[in-house]
């Protein structure tokens, strides 16, 4: 098999293969080094505000609170950038995923306890059995559930529940929430890597991000699925599937 390179020429397949991986490193690098080109200043920047808001005392009330204000903005903005080659480190397969054995009901009561940690909701953990074994990355399945778990409580109006299932031939993990105030039906807009929620349903969230984006290429690259079903004002369920291991005694 071969192709015609720039200069009109047939080249080999593997030639093509050798350019395309080079391409691919070259974006990486060009990611990192503009991630870390932007991230220090930020990082710095950030410390500085953290210094002023500790001697806070004779700032005015205006101006702490557009102090908070920046100080939150600036870490969401460093995250951001984190995300953002992490996104790019998958899509050229960078970041190598290491699938094992997992005990999830214990996985799943960590992670919920880290969210209740920040946030005030309700969070419900439903399972019929305590020995579930599931094949995924350990670390970047609590990525996904912490990240899965915290939009549910920002996208929820009332507790949001998270259920451990087996199946006959998988392992189902949903994190469903009531009252949705965003409107996740359109599964490619979802799972896009900038997807924007109408601020008008929900200003407590700017809306825009990439992890869900994340959280559904780490999902398929432990061979499982994640996809979102909701109705507007009434509920949402986010649905993890992943391969099923028999279960320990």
């Amino acid at each position: 098999m071969s192709y015609l390179n720039n200069t009109g020429y047939e080249a080999p397949a593997n030639d093509l293969i050798s350019n395309l991986n080079e391409v691919q490193a070259r974006q990486i690098q060009l990611i990192r080094e503009l991630s870390h080109e932007l991230r220090t200043p930020l990082t710095l920047v950030y410390g500085y505000m953290q210094s002023i808001q500790r001697r806070s005392e004779n700032l005015t009330d205006l101006q702490k609170s557009a102090l908070e204000i920046a100080m939150f903005e600036t870490k969401h903005t460093i995250h951001l950038l984190q995300e953002f080659l992490d996104l790019a480190r998958l899509n050229c397969h960078a970041i190598c995923l290491r699938p094992e054995p997992v005990l999830l009901h214990g996985l799943i009561s960590e992670v919920i306890a880290s969210s209740q940690q920040v946030n005030s909701s309700e969070i419900i953990f439903e399972s019929q059995e305590s020995n579930i074994l599931a094949l995924a990355d350990i670390d970047r399945l609590k990525q996904v559930l912490l990240k899965l778990i915290n939009s549910a409580v920002v996208y929820s109006v009332n507790t949001v529940t998270v259920r451990l299932e087996k199946l006959s031939d998988c392992i189902a993990v949903s994190i469903c929430g009531c009252g949705c105030k965003a409107d996740f039906q359109n599964q490619s807009s979802t799972f896009a890597p900038i997807y924007r929620v109408d601020r008008s349903l929900n200003h407590e969230s700017d809306g825009v991000g990439l992890g869900l984006a994340i959280a559904k290429v780490l999902i398929e690259g432990m061979g499982g699925t994640l996809n979102v079903h909701s109705q507007l004002g009434e509920w949402s369920i986010f649905k993890i599937i992943l391969k099923s291991l028999d279960s320990i005694a």
